[in-house]
């Protein structure tokens, strides 16, 4: 798996970081993976149109911050399909 690309690297680091089960924001996992918010932005849209991944928009009206946020949880599919793909890294 030396081939992948630095984006499908950061899809899979996406993945494992939520593999454990927690919803994250798009800034926590810009914090955790060490990048910045629009990476993990366009990543976890990709990921969502595969349905690896479930992103909720949370209005600024819904928020205790009351500054709007996304969060971000692995679906089902996305937990099958990370476990594959941990067996090949």
């Amino acid at each position: 798996m030396k081939d992948l690309l630095a984006s499908d690297r950061k899809k899979i680091d996406i993945l494992k970081t939520l593999s454990d089960g927690r919803v994250y924001t798009y800034y926590h996992l810009s914090r955790i993976l060490r990048t910045n918010y629009e990476t993990v932005k366009k990543n976890c849209r990709f990921l969502e149109l595969l349905d690896l991944v479930e992103v909720i928009k949370v209005d600024k009206e819904e928020s205790a911050s009351g500054v709007a946020s996304y969060r971000v949880r692995i679906t089902e599919q996305g937990l099958k399909a990370f476990e594959k793909i941990k067996a090949l890294i």
